[in-house]
Order: structure tokens, then C-alpha cells, then sequence
């Protein structure tokens, strides 16, 4: 507007008014003339505001769902990443279990039956881990994909990197040696005993152990976080968190011992 009233002289051949000669212009009119600006005047305003309020309830809805689908991917890729690091957890404590079992047991039958077991779980472990080491380097996807969104909200981001740096710890220790059945072996157990290294398996279970609480707290915290402009916290939530107060409290130790453990 300001631009049309500087230039108005060069583009419509005579110079804007004035305040004083648009009020004057505004007097010499006949009423209904005067009655047909205000009225162009309110349709005008009728337009700008509804158009404003229309794009501003279309940028929170969009906003809105944007936290949802960012909430619902973090939600589904720790789920996985939660359940990849329990299978794996469990195998590693097993294979320590099913090693001493061995060395104590004089059972040959017995030895032979526990190596034949836990070798045929080797391949489905390698899988699974080296899903969870691929799944500790796509974690890095969600800050560039929601990088505005996280940043936009207190503590997501914050959350976000506490789990990512947890899920890459624990999948650094995942390189633990899954012991191998050969079809010519005549002595099983002895190649079974030979390629368990406790050293590996222990410090990936006690990876697991110190990250578990982190993997599981921080991402929900920060869905949580995304969701609370879309569900609100009320009556019937603040009667739930009391009835869980006890939960609460335990989880939150937990946090803490794991936090000065980190």
C-alpha cells in the first residue's frame, strides 16, 4: 500500500489524497454512497478476519497432526528397538547360563542338547542385531526430519538425544561372538565352550541393564510431550497419576541410578 501511494502520481496520473482531502472526498459524498463504502468496507474485514482465523486453525491442525505422526513413528522405532534389545539381552544371558551349565554338567547328552540348542539361535540373533545397529544409525533421521518441530517444543529434543545416545551404546556392544555349528565338528561342545567370550556378552548385558530405563522413559517422555497439545491432562488424568503414584516413584529411581550411571 505504501508503495501504490508513493508512486500513485507516475502509475494513475494524479497524486494520492491526503488525510485531509480523503475526509473532505468522504463529506461530498451522498449518504447511500457513504453506506455502500462502509458496507464494501465491513465485507472487506468480514473477509480479512475470517481468512486469518481459517489459516490460523488450518496451521494448528496441521501443526497438530505433524506431533501426532512425529509421536507415532518415535513410538513404533522404539518399540522395535525395545524388543530387538530384549531378544538379544536374552541370548547373551543365556548363552552365560547354557556355558556354565555345561562346564558343570557330566551329562554328555545333556552338554550336546544345550549346544545344539543355543547354536540354532545364532542366525536369528545375527539378525536381529544387526537390525538394531542399522536402527542405531536411522535414529538420527527423526532430528532431521522433525528438527522444527522438537526444537519447538521444551524437552523433546532433549529427550530425543538422551535415548539416541543410549540406543547407540548399547548397539556398540552387540559385536559379542555367536558361538557356530560346523557339519564335520566331532566335538561340539568343546567348539561351543571355545567361541563364548564372557567378557563380551557380559559387558553388552550390563549395557543393557544401565540403558534399559533410558530406552524406555525418555522417548515416551517426549511423545508424551507432543501429545499434550492434543490431549490434554485433566481431572481423569491427574486421578490415574495417583493411582499409579507408586509405579511413578519406582521408575523414577530407576531413571535416577541410571542417569548417574550414563
Amino acid at each position: 500500500m505504501l508503495v501504490l501511494r508513493y508512486f500513485s502520481e507516475g502509475l494513475f496520473g494524479h497524486p494520492a489524497y491526503s488525510c485531509d482531502e480523503l475526509m473532505a472526498w468522504l463529506h461530498a459524498l451522498s449518504d447511500e454512497m457513504k453506506v455502500a463504502i462502509v458496507s464494501s468496507l465491513v465485507t472487506v474485514i468480514g473477509f480479512l478476519v475470517a481468512y486469518a482465523s481459517a489459516t490460523s486453525n488450518w496451521k494448528s491442525q496441521l501443526l497438530a497432526n505433524i506431533k501426532l505422526q512425529a509421536w507415532g513413528e518415535l513410538n513404533a522405532f522404539f518399540t522395535e528397538v525395545g524388543s530387538l534389545v530384549t531378544d538379544c539381552e536374552i541370548y547373551a544371558s543365556e548363552t552365560l547360563e547354557t556355558s556354565e551349565k555345561i562346564r558343570n554338567s557330566k551329562n554328555k547328552h545333556e552338554k550336546l542338547f544345550l549346544v545344539s540348542y543355543q547354536n540354532g539361535r545364532g542366525h536369528e540373533i545375527d539378525l536381529k542385531r544387526k537390525r538394531l545397529v542399522a536402527m542405531s544409525i536411522q535414529v538420527h533421521q527423526f532430528t532431521g526430519k522433525y528438527t522444527n518441530v522438537f526444537l519447538s517444543v521444551p524437552k523433546v529434543q532433549s529427550n530425543f538425544s538422551i535415548a539416541a545416545k543410549a540406543l547407540n551404546e548399547v548397539a556398540s556392544k552387540t559385536w559379542f561372538n555367536i558361538p557356530r555349528a560346523y557339519p564335520e565338528d566331532t566335538d561340539p561342545v568343546t567348539t561351543f565352550l571355545s567361541q563364548v567370550n564372557k567378557e563380551q556378552l557380559t559387558e553388552f548385558v550390563s549395557s543393557v541393564n544401565k540403558n534399559r530405563i533410558l530406552l524406555s522413559f525418555y522417548p515416551g517422555s517426549a511423545g508424551g510431550i507432543l501429545q499434550s497439545g492434543v490431549v490434554p491432562f485433566n481431572g481423569v488424568s491427574l486421578f490415574n497419576t495417583f493411582r499409579r503414584v507408586k509405579e511413578l516413584h519406582s521408575a523414577f529411581e530407576e531413571l535416577r541410578k541410571a542417569k548417574q550411571n550414563s
